[in-house]
């Protein structure tokens, strides 16, 4: 560890990314595979926005490919969801 000569504060390597012992690392990359902004998934796991976007580089995850519903994870979400949505939206539009 090295001392900041500035701040007086110690310097700590970043440590590596890995999804299963770190439970933020699979907590990000979970979220961020169902739609999470970078935003709010910093703001459940305690990561910054920079880390949060790294690990979802490193898992492979694209947020626009839940929100456009290119995903497999979208596709599911939206066919298993489908029913309940439709009944919500005529009750709704029932009561405009």
């Amino acid at each position: 560890m090295k001392k900041n000569f500035m701040e007086g504060s110690v310097y700590q390597k970043p440590r590596k990314v890995d999804f299963y012992i770190y439970k933020e690392d699979f907590e990000a990359a979970l979220l961020g595979s169902l739609g999470q902004s970078a935003m709010a998934i910093c703001a459940k796991t305690g990561l910054t926005k920079g880390k949060v976007t790294y690990r979802l580089r490193k898992a492979g995850v694209r947020l626009g490919d839940y929100r456009n519903g290119e995903s497999s994870i979208a596709r599911l979400v939206l066919r298993n969801m489908r029913p309940t949505l439709e009944r919500e939206l005529h009750a709704h539009l029932k009561a405009l």
